[in-house]
């Protein structure tokens, strides 16, 4: 992982993520994303558009994510996936469970942004 940027935007948390998400990286994906969940995030989008890779390590963390939002009745969704991106995320069964949107600004309507 290159760069994990935090946005605040009409009362979201986008993290904006670039490169690979694997075992090398996703503790740091991990503790980031469970930072602004405990600081109280009550809507969280993740944009993967810069990302071009992401292991079973990346997974965990995105359900991980997921779980804990849902705990507290906050919203989760994912967007700008790739094509090999989205395989991934279908194969896994994921795809079934997340909100998945195309880009940030479809995601940012669909949740009430």
């Amino acid at each position: 992982m290159q760069d994990i940027q935090i946005e605040n935007k009409d009362g979201f948390v986008i993290v904006h993520l670039k490169g690979r998400i694997d075992a090398t990286n996703s503790g740091q994906v991990h503790e980031k994303v469970m930072h602004e969940i405990k600081k109280g995030c009550g809507s969280m989008i993740v944009d993967f558009s810069g990302v071009n890779y992401i292991s079973s390590a990346g997974l965990r963390v995105v359900i991980s994510a997921s779980k804990s939002l849902a705990k507290s009745s906050g919203s989760f969704s994912i967007c700008s996936l790739n094509d090999n991106l989205r395989k991934i995320f279908e194969i896994s069964g994921l795809a079934d469970l997340l909100s998945i949107h195309d880009d940030l600004e479809s995601s940012l309507n669909s949740s009430g942004g």
